[in-house]
């Protein structure tokens, strides 16, 4: 896949930075049912008619915008919504550069899905090295934050 920092979680879960038209067409063809954009219209890459694009090729699509500047507890609680809402379908999620969408995933995957939070953190490292304000919001939610 030729999506910006893209990375495949597992079969059913995949993430990266703002996908263009030919690469949603391409997510399409790779059998994604769904995409989720954490983008606020502010972002360089914002795509303005994803969601056009998406609905004509009967992609689920869910726009919920994150600041990353603003961290609330609002934002991963409505992602992990989303992600529970969308459970059993192949999701493709992404923002900007896939830095805020990395870091959610990493919290749904340890306070969601079980996965050892060291473990999950090696593998967040590998796409970003997240900023200092991403560890004080893991442990805002009871993660130990290891940095």
């Amino acid at each position: 896949m030729k999506i910006f920092n893209y990375f495949e979680y597992n079969n059913t879960l995949s993430a990266g930075g703002q996908p263009t038209e030919d690469q949603i067409q391409e997510l399409k063809n790779k059998g994604f049912e769904a995409i989720v954009s954490l983008s606020p219209v502010s972002t360089k890459n914002y795509l303005p008619n994803e969601a056009e694009l998406t609905e004509k090729l009967g992609i689920d699509f869910i726009h919920f915008p994150v600041d990353c500047s603003q961290l609330q507890p609002i934002h991963y609680t409505t992602f992990k919504g989303i992600m529970h809402g969308l459970n059993g379908k192949k999701i493709f999620v992404h923002c900007g550069g896939n830095i805020k969408t990395s870091n959610l995933i990493h919290m749904y995957k340890e306070l969601e899905l079980g996965v050892n939070e060291s473990d999950s953190l090696n593998e967040l490292k590998r796409i970003q090295n997240p900023e200092e304000k991403w560890f004080s919001y893991f442990k805002s939610f009871g993660m130990q934050g290891l940095n």
